[in-house]
């Protein structure tokens, strides 16, 4: 179940900057999150995007086999969005409330065992003036419409962090304000690059005075930048971030907002929540970070919060996590 899901929650991550394209995917990983939630129904002291109230002009639902590895043959899994159509191959319905939901983690998701090992195709035509953006509010629909899905929310008390001063104090520069415009490209790699608040100096990429947030990748090490960022957007964004896997709650006491940039390396924790309980909080990590025969280049995350940025993650038992709960669905959709 989970190998599914984050399958579908990783269409558009980056990794790495081989590819201009991944590059550019890793580089706005926050952009598009400033002041809002993280998850559709949450509760959020800012301003919300208009969401309009779109279903599906079209849409196919029939059950499908298990997946077997071979769906896509030896290419890239296709996007399941193109302008005007969505479409899902073998999907369950978890997965499908994965993306109804905007969630980002597991942990945010409870549902009846049956609807792990049920499949189904989805091929659906969207409406007129309907865009990506738009694709959360329509598979909702569907679910409800189709598959007769019965949900709620409830808050759930997990382990996970509080992020909070460190001793050393705050190391923090009051925000100079949103980011500016981005430039018009040209077309050119150097502009493509500038769009995105990214410049290359002595060949190595790196986040321009002007740049938004976001997180460039470069090499093993990644460089997070916050613009305009709030504690509570950071702690939104530490939970959000695939390699801590954990809930994060903001008990800095810092209030307005905040520019920073704090470059580390990523600290893999497998499949299950990263918290560790222990005094010394540490998270298990693999290759040169465990002890290989060389050192990573920067901190791992956590000391680099401490050390640059003059904060903490201090792992706590009672994080308050909203949960979207399946309670019951249809295993056959109605007719199409």
């Amino acid at each position: 179940m989970h190998r599914q899901r984050r399958k579908h929650a990783s269409r558009a991550a980056g990794v790495g900057f081989a590819c201009l394209a991944l590059l550019m995917a890793a580089a706005n990983y926050l952009s598009g999150q400033e002041k809002s939630a993280a998850q559709a129904g949450n509760a959020s002291d800012s301003a919300q995007p208009v969401r309009r109230d779109y279903r599906f002009e079209v849409a196919s639902v029939r059950p499908s086999d298990p997946p077997n590895g071979r769906e896509y043959g030896a290419g890239p899994i296709p996007p399941s969005y193109t302008p005007g159509h969505y479409r899902e191959l073998k999907i369950t319905i978890p997965a499908l409330a994965f993306q109804a939901f905007r969630l980002k983690h597991g942990y945010e998701l409870e549902n009846p065992r049956w609807m792990d090992s049920t499949y189904f195709t989805v091929n659906a035509t969207l409406p007129e003036g309907a865009t990506k953006a738009d694709l959360p509010i329509m598979i909702q629909h569907l679910l409800e419409d189709r598959f007769g899905l019965v949900f709620h929310h409830v808050t759930r008390q997990m382990a996970g962090y509080e992020l909070v001063v460190a001793k050393s104090g705050p190391k923090l520069t009051k925000s100079a304000g949103p980011a500016p415009p981005a430039p018009v490209s040209d077309g050119s790699t150097d502009s493509i690059l500038k769009r995105s608040g990214i410049e290359m100096k002595n060949g190595v990429p790196q986040y321009t005075k002007d740049a938004g947030s976001g997180q460039l990748w470069v090499g093993g090490a990644v460089i997070w930048r916050g613009r305009d960022k709030t504690m509570k957007n950071l702690a939104t964004d530490l939970s959000n971030y695939i390699y801590l896997n954990a809930p994060v709650m903001d008990a800095t006491g810092l209030e307005g907002e905040y520019d920073y940039t704090f470059t580390f390396t990523p600290e893999p924790t497998g499949q299950g929540n990263g918290v560790v309980l222990s005094p010394g909080g540490g998270v298990p990590v693999s290759g040169p970070a465990a002890g290989g025969d060389e050192p990573p280049e920067h901190p791992l995350l956590r000391d680099a919060l401490r050390e640059q940025l003059g904060l903490k993650l201090q792992p706590v038992k009672n994080v308050p996590v909203d949960v979207v709960v399946l309670d019951s669905a249809n295993k056959v959709p109605t007719e199409n």
